[in-house]
């Protein structure tokens, strides 16, 4: 069964009694000659990212209320929230996966990093959201 791959991360700093957090792109755990594609993707309140599938591998770090939505091979639905009680987690995301993120806030914003070994390209619409 084709399903993502969710990985627990630690920041590589956190101030101490803040919200004050920092992870540098080198502690995150892809193979940098991997990461031909790279973007930071901004989620409005109840905004839905993706419904669709595609040729290449993506790796994603999510901030904020954001959820990831997945169909497995049977068409049936899974979630998993990408920043649980300030959890990060890298979800690789692979070929033909149909996925889409959704930022489940009523009013904050949602930022999505988003790394790929290669260009969007042959992308298939999957209504999942």
């Amino acid at each position: 069964m084709v399903s993502p791959k969710i990985t627990s991360l630690n920041y590589t700093y956190k101030k101490p009694d803040t919200e004050v957090w920092v992870l540098n792109a080198d502690d995150i755990p892809v193979d940098k000659q991997l990461i031909k594609d790279q973007q930071i993707v901004h989620l409005a309140p109840q905004s839905i990212g993706g419904n669709h599938k595609h040729p290449r591998t993506e790796w994603f770090i999510g901030i904020g209320d954001l959820v990831f939505v997945w169909l497995d091979d049977n068409g049936d639905k899974h979630e998993e929230h990408m920043h649980p009680d300030g959890q990060i987690k890298l979800i690789t995301v692979p070929p033909f996966l149909a996925h889409a993120v959704v930022n489940r806030s009523q009013d904050k914003i949602g930022i999505l990093f988003e790394m790929a070994d290669g260009k969007m390209k042959d992308v298939e619409p999957v209504k999942i959201i």
